[in-house]
């Protein structure tokens, strides 16, 4: 089987221009319960005065929850106890790029926050 040099061009080109392709970011946010309780993270929007509830996740203790965000971007949210949802544990502000991003809710026996990947593993060690 003989094949013409046209066929080469054309075959070398296409290997060249998948080695040559970025690699694509999934858009992932993750957000993991690292606390000993079960919590209620809810976005929030719109003045300060008359806040807008958005969509709320319940997340058990060590449960994740994945998120796809195909731009870069930002949301307020707000962190509940399950038993008292009327109290607000803490208030905060996710940001993240157009890479994958994981955040982690934590407690420090005084107060609950939220830290990114970079400062999770800074509490860690």
């Amino acid at each position: 089987m003989v094949i013409s040099k046209k066929v080469w061009i054309a075959l070398l080109a296409l290997a060249g221009g998948f080695g040559l392709a970025e690699s694509a970011c999934a858009g992932w946010i993750t957000v993991k319960n690292d606390t000993k309780q079960v919590i209620v993270i809810q976005d929030v929007g719109g003045p300060l005065n008359k806040p807008i509830r958005g969509k709320s996740i319940k997340l058990q203790p060590g449960e994740t929850y994945r998120e796809f965000q195909l731009l870069a971007g930002s949301k307020n949210i707000v962190i509940y106890d399950s038993d008292k949802p009327d109290n607000p544990l803490t208030r905060d502000k996710m940001a993240w790029a157009k890479d994958d991003a994981t955040f982690a809710v934590k407690a420090d026996g005084k107060a609950m926050k939220l830290v990114t990947d970079d400062e999770s593993m800074k509490v860690k060690k």
